[in-house]
């Protein structure tokens, strides 16, 4: 079976959703909250590793 590729939004949503996470990960940068920004870091890094396995 040939697997099919995202369509635009589908593309859209996933960068909206990169987006938000990095924005996320800023303010907490922003507010001192170092250690919280490295625990928000790691799970956007194994959420992009588990899609990358699929």
């Amino acid at each position: 079976m040939e697997e099919m590729g995202m369509t635009d939004n589908q593309w859209k949503d996933n960068l909206r959703t990169q987006l938000e996470n990095w924005e996320e990960v800023e303010e907490l940068l922003d507010s001192g909250k170092t250690e919280d920004a490295k625990k928000k870091i790691e799970k956007i890094k194994a959420r992009i590793k588990k899609g990358l396995e699929d």
